[in-house]
């Protein structure tokens, strides 16, 4: 869709929106509180049914580990923007209770083959702990992040909550950014809960 020199995007939503864990009053909230930050595209409309969103031209980020030191400096400082948006008053999610809104609806035969224990071990350590939580994308992968000669742009806030500072970095290393990953990392509560969150996601769907 284009009007002289504006294109913009018109993204027809999922009937299913709330099976899959997207709240769009909620995307529609954050994303009106991100509109400053210069990072993700200016909305144009919104409503539960489609979202009218500024074209972002460029390119989406590689799926492995060849993209430069300087683009993922970038992407550093998008989040980092991203993150120190103010968000006093706003609830932050129980990633116990979104694990278990996944799980329950599950067939008993999908529940055989997932690992919920150690799922909602996982997701409920994290809830216990001790961090600052601030705006998470929750679906950080490289096609919803565009480049170009502006800089780095963070598309597509379906999944977007309050939550966890280091989710979003994560999303990123498990498609191959995983230089400063170390082994403890891999085996930590926050790894286990963004492996548990994408399976459960992909089992809710088939």
């Amino acid at each position: 869709m284009a009007a002289a020199d504006c294109f913009a995007v018109v993204r027809v939503n999922s009937p299913i929106s709330a099976s899959l864990g997207i709240d769009r009053q909620r995307e529609r909230q954050l994303l009106k509180l991100l509109q400053s930050t210069g990072v993700v595209p200016q909305t144009y409309f919104s409503a539960d049914e489609v979202l009218v969103s500024q074209y972002i031209a460029g390119r989406a980020m590689l799926d492995d580990a060849s993209e430069t030191d300087h683009t993922m400096q970038l992407l550093s400082a998008a989040l980092q923007r991203v993150q120190a948006v103010n968000i006093d008053g706003m609830a932050c999610r129980r990633y116990l209770e979104y694990c278990r809104e996944y799980i329950g609806q599950l067939s008993e035969a999908a529940l055989l083959r997932m690992p919920t224990a150690a799922m909602e071990a996982a997701a409920a350590a994290i809830d216990a702990g001790d961090w600052q939580s601030v705006i998470c994308h929750h679906d950080l992968v490289p096609e919803n992040i565009i480049i170009n000669d502006r800089g780095v742009f963070i598309l597509d806030w379906e999944y977007a909550a309050i939550g966890h500072p280091g989710l979003d970095s994560l999303r990123l290393f498990s498609f191959g950014y995983d230089r400063c990953l170390d082994e403890a990392a891999k085996t930590g509560s926050l790894f286990q809960l963004q492996q548990a969150m994408d399976q459960l996601w992909l089992a809710v769907q088939q």
